[in-house]
């Protein structure tokens, strides 16, 4: 798989992810932390994560990802950092259980 798909499915698994409610944003920033972003987002994006919530009044994780878009956050964060993200949303879910037949 590219780099581009593996970019494209992690936005729309992230995107899908926030709107059932799979994770809300803090679960996300659990694992997109103030290091992670630190170390792979561009100066620019920082500065308009830090404008805004400054402008705002308030860094929530709902204001940082409304910054921190599911494309965003594809193209930045290392995927293996977004799967971690991902694989607990689904183990809280329940869908990583096996039934044992017995």
């Amino acid at each position: 798989m590219s780099n581009g798909a593996r970019q494209r499915w992690f936005s729309s698994i992230l995107q899908a992810g926030l709107e059932q409610q799979m994770f809300v944003p803090s679960q996300v920033l659990s694992h997109v932390t103030p290091e992670v972003m630190a170390h792979h987002l561009p100066p620019e994006v920082m500065s308009r994560v830090l404008q805004l919530s400054l402008a705002a009044g308030s860094m929530t994780p709902e204001r940082i990802l409304e910054t921190l878009s599911p494309e965003l956050l594809a193209e930045h964060i290392p995927h293996k950092v977004l799967w971690e993200c991902v694989a607990a949303a689904a183990e809280r879910e329940g869908l990583t259980k096996s039934e044992k037949s017995g």
